[in-house]
């Protein structure tokens, strides 16, 4: 295995010495067992000392383990480990996956108290993962680390009805189209496929969902909404974007569930990283007209979501992940929450707008320990 992947990591990498932590995801194998993953380490993102960590939960949610996986930087290759995403795909297999991102050799870590270059942070090489067969078993065994495709992953891949998957990893910085990978092996080897232009540069974090033999594609940007696309023909052309839903420029989640309705979890807001809401669609994405507020504050981000066999829905995200929230430059400390949210809740929960018994919403599961800004 490789020296920055460390199983079962130390005190060093527990709440209590993390000073700011976002980004979560989180997936549900066939046996029941919860996965949840974020980014953290250093002082803030991006730096140096970033690392990911992935816990795991037997009682669907209600304790989690100490951390059983850090994924480190490569310090031996420069490259910086980032933005942890989970996948359980059809064969109940546990994708850990992360993003590659380059440093020079003149990249300095982090600080809040002094003028910060953002150095080594334009450029994002590829998806590494890490699977484990077996999931649900008592000690996990994990394959080795592979070489998934290029681009950046922030998004949970997509079975198409055929067989395919659909990666969404997209080249933010060097394309004026959205870049999707497509896989008819089973995720061994991908074909990049150009999807519609984009209307300006942007986090893309791209979603692509299928209703009958149409793809669609909902994409973040920085305009004020959430962008869409169609392909009628698995991708080979596609129509001009139009705007799907008024929205921040912030990461939403979007997939069919197995009852056949659309998910969304996004910002309540249209234009804010405030509030969190979950929506469905009996129309194929047209309108999402039942929705539950699962969080009403302010400076929510990055909405992950896993379904049971049962239907229970698993919603993460983040809170105040940015320890530059609430910052005292006086005293330096940070009274950010640095908290990962958990809601679990049922379809019935949505359809009549609240939270039913044996749900819960905004339920800290993780945070933060570390107030006080070193230099």
């Amino acid at each position: 295995m490789k020296p920055y992947i460390v199983f079962n990591p130390g005190e060093e990498v527990s709440e209590a010495h993390r000073a700011w932590q976002g980004c979560p995801t989180i997936a549900r194998t066939k046996g029941g067992r919860l996965f949840a993953g974020w980014y953290t380490g250093g002082l803030l993102e991006p730096c140096i000392d970033n690392y990911n960590v992935l816990i795991q939960s037997d009682d669907n949610g209600d304790t989690w383990s100490h951390p059983i996986l850090a994924v480190y930087t490569d310090t031996e290759n420069r490259m910086r480990n980032i933005d942890i995403q989970l996948w359980v795909d059809e064969y109940n297999r546990l994708w850990v996956m992360w993003t590659r991102s380059p440093y020079f050799e003149t990249s300095t870590k982090a600080t809040i108290r002094t003028e910060f270059k953002f150095d080594y942070h334009d450029i994002f090489e590829n998806v590494e993962a890490l699977i484990c067969n077996d999931p649900d078993a008592d000690e996990l065994v994990w394959e080795e680390p592979r070489y998934v495709c290029e681009g950046f992953i922030r998004c949970k891949p997509t079975i198409c009805q055929n067989g395919d998957y659909i990666f969404p990893a997209y080249d933010w910085s060097n394309l004026d189209r959205y870049l999707l990978r497509f896989s008819s092996d089973k995720g061994k080897t991908f074909k990049n496929v150009l999807a519609a232009q984009k209307p300006g540069l942007a986090y893309d974090e791209t979603m692509v969902y299928e209703v009958g033999q149409r793809l669609y594609m909902v994409a973040r940007t920085q305009k004020g909404y959430i962008l869409a696309s169609y392909s009628d023909d698995f991708g080979e052309s596609w129509s001009e974007p139009y705007e799907f839903q008024k929205g921040p420029n912030s990461r939403f989640y979007i997939a069919r569930l197995s009852s056949g309705q659309l998910v969304l979890v996004r910002n309540a807001s249209d234009t804010l990283r405030q509030g969190m809401k979950v929506c469905i669609s009996e129309d194929d994405g047209k309108t999402f007209p039942y929705e539950l507020i699962l969080d009403t504050r302010d400076n929510l981000s990055y909405p992950d979501l896993a379904e049971g066999e049962d239907g229970t829905l698993y919603i993460v995200y983040d809170r105040e992940r940015d320890n530059r929230h609430h910052l005292d430059t006086a005293t330096w400390t940070s009274k950010a929450a640095k908290e990962i949210l958990l809601s679990k809740i049922r379809l019935s929960d949505i359809y009549d707008g609240k939270v039913g018994e044996g749900s819960y919403a905004a339920k800290v599961i993780s945070k933060g320990g570390i107030d006080y800004v070193e230099k």
